[in-house]
Parts: structure tokens; C-alpha cells; sequence
């Protein structure tokens, strides 16, 4: 007699595998995470060959970038490097996300297969205080290559409004299991990461503003043209991690079109 499996849907869990999910569903929550912020001015032509037609950009052409190291979390520890390029969605203003380094294998999972962000693993992400008063925020994705390194000296102490909240646009993509060109699923989707600054003791966001510097060692999915360097802080806060909106699904027509414009 023929016996099947006993693993329904309504036994799966929320991730892979199915019978004994990485981890739970959200939202996810983070407390006392560590960050240096830095905005810049950044290269038009460049960012604009990275980022989907859909978009607008934002001008004069800025970006960002954050590194930060997330010392509690509910999916666990980690650190994370990520790059957002101002633009508008429907005339709203965004961050189109193009590299993402992190240190922990929940949270790149998770950010892969919720929301699209194309995770890499990065060797080292360590956020340095100096006894000079100076943050330094180093990435190295493979031993010793000093991928990234922002360099900034705290001077002013700013409100917490000063760490803002701007909706962040990710180009989620599943390639197809049998080996299409053609993706199975393909969409633009956004989501809020909301940073609440921590209050100090004296009444006072822990928000830190200075001069700052941001340079590359190496090629890496995180480096962007950097023009000049407009503003560097440097805080500590809580954030909540929801799940996010789908702005746009491609249709199969569009994904031909686009897979035959690719291969000329």
C-alpha cells in the first residue's frame, strides 16, 4: 500500500526548509544598533545603468551609504553594509538598493527571500571608536581587502529627526528552476526600515554629526562613484523591520521583452 508524506502547507513553515524554517515571521526588531550614515554626492551615468527604468532619479544625483552593526536582533547579532541611490517611485521619493553585504546567515536569507535584497556575505563589518572622538566603519568582503571604509569625527550632537526614514526599493528576482532566461517572478518591491535614535540620559538623541570620508579598497556590489561627501552621522537607535509592498510584478510579455533586449 502506497503511503504519501504527511507535510502539508499547513505544516510549512515560513522559510526553507519547510519542516524546520531558519526562522520565524515578522516583523523582526533590532535594538541598540550602532551606524555611520554617509551621504554623497555621487556620478549620474554611473547609477543610472544600475538602476530599473522604472525609477526616477533624484537631482542632483545622491546616494548613500550605511554600515552598521545591528548588536540584537530577533533573527540574531550581525552587521550589514548597504547603498541606496535617491529616486522617485510615482513621483514619491525613494532609495533604489543595489549592494547589500551582511555577516549573518538568517538575515541575508530573510532579506533575500521576503524582499528581494541582493545579499552578499562579507568577511568583516566592524564599526571602531576612537579615543579621538573619531568612527571608523570598515568592510572587508574577502581577508584584508579593505573594501570600504568610512572615516568621520563627531563634533555636533543632533535631534533625532536628523536620522530620517525614506522607503527603500529593492528589484526582487527568482530565477526559473528549470533554467529559463526568463525569470519565474520578477518585481519591484519597497519597504520601511524605521530607525528610532536612542535618547541619552541628558534628554538628548544619540545622533552625532562630523566631516567624514568615505573610500574603496577594492570593486564590491557596495561601491558607488563618490563626488563628494555631503554629510556623515553617526547614532545609535531601535528599528522594526514589517514586511513590505509590492510596487510592480512584471508581467511574462515584459520578461520576454527585456530577456530578448539582453541577449541582443
Amino acid at each position: 500500500m502506497a503511503k504519501n508524506g504527511r507535510l502539508t502547507p499547513d505544516k510549512w513553515g515560513p522559510f526553507g526548509p519547510p519542516h524546520n524554517s531558519l526562522g520565524h515571521k515578522g516583523p523582526w526588531y533590532y535594538r541598540d544598533t550602532e551606524v555611520v550614515l554617509v551621504e554623497f554626492l555621487t556620478d549620474e551615468d554611473y547609477v543610472l545603468n544600475i538602476m530599473p527604468p522604472e525609477l526616477e532619479l533624484y537631482e542632483p544625483a545622491m546616494a548613500f551609504m550605511v554600515i552598521e552593526t545591528n548588536h540584537w536582533t530577533t533573527i540574531g547579532p550581525y552587521s550589514e553594509v548597504y547603498n541606496g541611490i535617491l529616486c522617485t517611485w510615482k513621483g514619491e521619493l525613494h532609495a533604489y538598493v543595489p549592494g547589500v553585504y551582511v555577516t549573518g546567515e538568517a538575515s541575508q536569507i530573510i532579506g533575500r527571500e521576503v524582499y528581494g535584497f541582493g545579499k552578499k556575505r562579507a568577511h568583516r563589518i566592524e564599526l571602531i571608536r576612537h579615543d579621538t572622538g573619531e568612527v571608523e566603519a570598515l568592510m572587508e568582503v574577502k581577508p584584508g581587502d579593505r573594501a570600504l571604509r568610512a572615516l568621520m569625527n563627531t563634533q555636533k550632537n543632533e535631534p533625532a529627526e536628523a536620522v530620517g526614514t525614506l522607503p527603500l526599493i529593492v528589484l526582487r528576482i527568482v530565477p526559473d528552476a528549470e533554467g529559463s532566461d526568463i525569470p519565474a517572478l520578477a518585481q519591484l518591491v519597497s519597504v520601511t526600515f524605521s530607525a528610532k535614535p536612542l535618547m541619552g540620559s541628558d534628554g538628548k538623541a544619540e545622533v552625532f554629526s562630523g566631516p567624514g570620508s568615505l573610500t574603496f579598497g577594492c570593486a564590491s556590489d557596495a561601491e558607488l562613484p563618490v563626488k563628494q561627501v555631503v554629510s556623515c552621522k553617526y547614532a545609535h537607535f531601535n528599528a522594526d523591520l514589517p514586511y513590505g509592498k509590492v510596487l510592480k510584478t512584471y508581467t511574462q510579455k515584459e520578461l520576454e521583452v527585456i530577456t530578448k533586449a539582453r541577449k541582443g
